[in-house]
Parts: structure tokens; sequence; C-alpha cells
């Protein structure tokens, strides 16, 4: 590898380091966390790093935004391309939301929950935000179809806004993890059972 090859690297390498870093502080503290001697010390870097790849702090954070969310994206639509056990069902679904609950805290999901409406509120990444938000229902309606529920769109989207409201919800502590499952489980079960009974509602008239 040349000289220039290294360096350019390098480069990447120190870049990516401050993204990183600015996304852990925005977690930690939000936007006003995140200042150039903040990032570049997080990131084990001169004090004047920061302003040499980037214009402005704003800059930064955005910027920091956005990794983020192209890598939830990345995650999200590699997920969708995983085969399903064909043994699921509906009656796991419980099992499963506990255990993502047990790896995702509610600190945890609260700085996700953060990240995106920071992003959402910046009219530069509105786009991306939706486009995160897209691959998330995207998932959902492989998932649906794959368990043979039709018109798994509309599904899918009246999903994830239950979803969105549980992770909102959880920030308050109101209940515990495990009651916080339950019931999104159950909201999941009545929501696709009364999107199948319509279905083939529709189907016989």
């Amino acid at each position: 590898m040349s000289r220039a090859q290294l360096s350019q690297v390098r480069s990447r390498a120190r870049r990516g380091a401050l993204l990183a870093a600015a996304i852990e502080l925005f977690a930690e503290g939000g936007a006003r966390s995140v200042t150039h001697r903040a990032v570049a010390a997080r990131a084990g870097l001169p004090p004047a790093t920061t302003t040499y790849y980037f214009a402005s702090i704003e800059e930064l954070v955005r910027e920091a935004l956005a990794t983020h969310l192209a890598g939830w994206i990345e995650v999200l639509e590699a997920l969708a391309d995983v085969e399903m056990d064909p043994t699921l069902d509906l009656a796991s679904t419980s099992d499963f939301v506990t255990g993502v609950f047990a790896t995702r805290s509610p600190e945890k999901a609260g700085t996700e929950l953060a990240i995106y409406l920071a992003a959402a509120r910046d009219p530069q990444l509105k786009g991306t935000a939706a486009e995160a938000l897209q691959a998330l229902e995207d998932l959902a309606v492989r998932t649906f179809e794959r368990l043979g529920i039709l018109g798994a769109r509309d599904l899918a989207s009246q999903t994830v806004a239950l979803i969105a409201g549980s992770a909102l919800r959880r920030q308050s502590a109101q209940f515990e993890d495990a009651e916080e499952a339950r019931l999104l489980t159950a909201a999941i079960r009545h929501l696709v059972a009364g999107h199948v009974d319509a279905a083939g509602s529709a189907a016989t008239t």
C-alpha cells in the first residue's frame, strides 16, 4: 500500500472515530454535550481534529446521526432477507419481545428514540429518518407475508406504530419490562386477528 493510500485509510479511520464519539456523547447528554473538544477527547485525537474534518459542530452532529441511521437501515434490510423459522407463529411473539427487551434496556431504547427524533427534526435528515422507518415496516411486511397474512403493508404500518408507542412508554417505567412485553404482544395479536378477520370478511362479500 502506498503512502497516499495509507494516509487515506488513516483519514477515514479518524473521521469514523469522530462520528462514533459524537454519537456516544449525544447518547449521554444530547446535542449540547457534543462539542469539538469533547468529541476529539472521546475519540482520542488532538483538539483541532474535528475542525479539520467538519466545518461546524452542527455538520458533525448531522453526519453522525446520518451514519447511525444508515447503520440501522443496513441491519433492517439484512434481517428482511433472513429466512424465517418455518415453525414460527404468533404464539411465540411474547418470548421474542421479552428477549428483545432483555437486550435493549429502556435507557438504550430511549437513546435510539432520541437519535431518531433528532434526525427526523432536521430538514436535511428527514428523508433518511423516513427511510429508516420504511425499512422497519418492510421487515414487518416480510414477516407477516411469511406467516401467510394477506394485505401485510397496512398491518405492518400499524404494528410499527404500536412498537413506537411501546418504546415511548418504556421511558416512563410505567410497567416492568415483562408486563410491557405482554401488553405489546397482546396488542399485536389483537391487531393481527382484526386484520385477518377483516380480510376474510372482505373476501366473502
